[in-house]
């Protein structure tokens, strides 16, 4: 009741945030998948999981996230969200059990707003994921038409009236990295393989 409620108030006025949306077609309409995308404001994760939730009738996104704001009503029923634990090994091991579960996740490698032409650093969660559950991994670029934020106000409002552009690529052909023993240098050959496309879709560049 709660989230069907959400979803025809949420949904139409969050849909107008979102200046377009590219690649929903790629979605799967069931089955687990992990959407890993760049980070540009906190409105990614309401228009990003609303764009999904609209594109496959309603198939709700756990992202990883650590804005609290998400967890309560009326956003709650509408976005569910993987809250961030002092330890990471335990928001990954959540997340891993929602894809076991045939959920869809969501990851931001970058944690922490990117307004540069370029991504550099990432955290290596996504790989993890891939590589322990060989779900399809689909890279997600995101790009602003809204100034970018200068002040913490500024951060805050953008989650209320900032928008994107949404772009989702095909799934990302990660078998050749299956069945490997998982070190830092494999995690990091992942994720180049993870964030190459997703910041060609962003019109950034990746030099992790």
């Amino acid at each position: 009741m709660a989230y069907a409620f959400s979803r025809h108030i949420f949904g139409p006025l969050l849909r107008r945030r979102i200046a377009s949306a590219e690649g929903l077609g790629t979605i799967p309409k069931s089955g687990p998948a992990l959407f890993v995308a760049n980070h540009v404001g906190l409105q990614d994760p309401i228009l990003l999981m609303t764009a999904v939730i609209l594109a496959t009738g309603g198939r709700k996104v756990h992202a990883i996230t650590k804005w609290k704001i998400f967890e309560t009503w009326p956003l709650h029923p509408w976005l569910e969200t993987i809250p961030l634990a002092a330890d990471p090994q335990q928001t990954l091991h959540l997340a891993q059990q929602y894809l076991e579960a045939g959920e869809l996740v969501l990851i931001y490698p970058e944690a922490k707003v990117n307004p540069l032409p370029t991504i550099a650093k990432v955290k290596t969660g996504a790989a993890r994921l891939a590589l322990q559950t060989k779900v399809p991994v689909f890279p997600v670029g995101l790009q602003r038409t809204t100034p970018p934020a200068q002040t913490e106000r500024e951060h805050f409002q953008d989650m209320f009236f900032g928008k994107v552009r949404i772009a989702i690529g095909s799934a990302i052909n990660l078998q050749e990295f299956h069945n490997r023993t998982i070190d830092r240098p494999l995690l990091d050959t992942v994720m180049r393989a993870i964030m190459t496309p997703v910041a060609t879709l962003a019109s950034k560049t990746y030099v992790g």
